[in-house]
């Protein structure tokens, strides 16, 4: 069925050009000269004196398997935080050290969710400049249930072929039927192989892992910086620990009032702008989908209709349907250093041929060149399901919804990969948006063409802000950081001086791909 890397993306799309990212941890000789830092302040649910051993804990700092210059540990945090004492689990933690004058850790999170902050960690060098690498340790998790800290899994990787090749835009009711019946059974496998951890897989919980995290790297505030989901889990921790920020950078801004229930819907329309874009550089580039923009996307339409029909050849013979160009597709919209590689696959569609596509659509689904899948898709139906409302998740299954989704977006109804939420067990836990009282002074981020996150999220989320920051970039794409001198200068001062930019606005659009 068609997917998506994440309910919103991540920045994990920025190692997708050499087709599909990492993270690192403190060391103990950091921590020691540190004063203890302090507990988070005790609140009506959490017990906070039950929570101490965790936040006291030394990590046991080794060398990260393949990666010479990070060190890596587990750190032990509460299943159920109501219940601290009960069940724990381990989160898989990596850290670059810094190479000159250390201010701290930087925590970051890439996306998702299900992202593996580990990954992104790993490609630090080249995410952040040298002059952030400099001052600051670079630490990277794995959220619950993803990756190395318990990463979930629900069918095996035959099954998950079989799954991902469900036809997400049903033509008639024996397809429609197939699509409910594949979601259902995708839904009680995951209850059947982590229902124990399934209730406990909500952002609130991943920010107070990550509250544990600052204590243990001995930080008695947060460094913290967030792309995509990453701003709605910097969000969330803000609105629960608001005093203890000492620098966050909120990158491709998820407002957290539509988080989870209206986001994915309301991204559609956005999705089919920047396709629209993917082809205009198409055309400018000499595109075999045609000479003008109209001419090319009814050939889009066209080519999807054939490979409904009869599917694409690729080299590892498996064919390639319309819902792998779909899936596709959704990399193409998000991401512009992709579509060099966009125009290809068109070109070689028009010969008979998938082999780019099934890449694309191998890579949006985390599906490895051996066959094997990694456990991002599983973590992000797991925390989207369970912090969608129950009405929508009980809706997202009828043939009016599908219908309806599905005439709305013809290439990005992607409500029909979350049909699963329908059938899942564990009681919804709906969102609200987050109202800091004293975050500090964040620094958000926005491309003015954002196809996953639209600038009005970001300008939104920045009056809900007490003295926050918007930085807007204008590009397009998902995505801020790295884009240009203008955008890197602004975040590294902020980062390191503290100095929220000036100016309002960058225009580090990158090259035409």
């Amino acid at each position: 069925m068609a997917v998506h890397v994440v309910a919103v993306g991540s920045r994990s799309s920025r190692s997708l050009p050499a087709l599909v990212m990492p993270l690192v941890l403190l060391g103990a000789a950091a921590c020691q000269s540190r004063p203890a830092p302090a507990l988070p302040e005790p609140t009506p649910t959490v017990d906070t004196a039950a929570l101490e051993r965790f936040y006291e804990q030394k990590p046991g700092w080794r060398a990260c398997k393949g990666h010479k210059a990070f060190r890596c540990a587990d750190v032990e945090v509460p299943l159920d935080y109501l219940d601290p004492e009960a069940r724990t689990l381990r989160i898989a933690v990596t850290r670059l050290k810094a190479t000159g004058s250390r201010l701290g850790s930087l925590l970051v999170n890439p996306g998702g969710p299900g992202a593996s902050g580990v990954e992104f960690a790993y490609s630090a060098r080249g995410v952040f400049t040298s002059r952030v690498r400099e001052r600051y340790d670079i630490v990277g998790f794995d959220p619950r249930g993803v990756g190395e800290s318990n990463g979930i899994r629900c069918l095996d990787d035959d099954q998950l072929d079989r799954y991902h090749a469900t036809d997400s835009t049903p033509d008639n009711g024996a397809e429609r039927q197939r699509l409910r019946t594949m979601s259902r059974r995708y839904a009680e496998e995951c209850q059947d192989k982590s229902g124990w951890l399934l209730p406990h897989m909500g952002t609130r919980n991943v920010a107070r892992d990550l509250d544990i995290l600052r204590a243990v790297l001995g930080e008695q505030r947060l460094n913290y910086y967030g792309a995509s989901y990453g701003t709605q889990l910097g969000q969330v921790y803000a609105g629960l620990f608001p005093g203890r920020i000492r620098r966050m950078v909120l990158d491709s801004v998820v407002d957290s009032k539509y988080w989870a229930g209206e986001v994915q819907e309301r991204q559609l329309l956005a999705l089919d702008e920047e396709f629209d874009r993917f082809l205009g550089s198409c055309v400018r580039h000499g595109c075999t989908l045609g000479s003008d923009l109209k001419e090319a996307r009814a050939n889009v339409w066209k080519l999807l209709g054939r490979t409904d029909e009869r599917r694409l050849r690729s080299p590892d013979g498996r064919k390639v349907s319309d819902t792998d160009i779909h899936t596709a597709s959704v990399l193409l919209a998000m991401e512009p250093r992709l579509w060099s590689t966009g125009r290809q696959a068109f070109a070689e569609a028009a010969r008979g041929e998938g082999r780019l596509f099934r890449r694309l659509a191998d890579a949006a689904r985390g599906r490895s060149p051996r066959g094997l899948y990694d456990s991002s898709i599983p973590a992000w139906m797991a925390v989207t399901c369970l912090e969608t409302p129950e009405e929508i998740r009980r809706e997202r299954a009828t043939d009016r919804q599908i219908a309806r989704m599905a005439g709305r977006s013809p290439i990005f109804a992607d409500v029909n990969s979350t049909i699963a939420c329908s059938y899942w067990k564990p009681a919804s836990i709906p969102q609200e948006a987050v109202e800091p009282r004293d975050a500090g002074p964040v620094l958000l981020l926005n491309n003015t063409r954002d196809p996953r996150t639209p600038l009005a999220w970001a300008e939104a989320v920045t009056k809900r802000f007490p003295g926050a920051a918007l930085l807007t970039n204008e590009a397009e794409g998902h995505g801020v950081y790295g884009r240009g001198a203008c955008v890197n200068r602004a975040v590294d001062d902020y980062l390191i001086a503290g100095a929220l930019p000036a100016a309002a606005g960058c225009s580090d659009s990158g090259p035409d791909y």
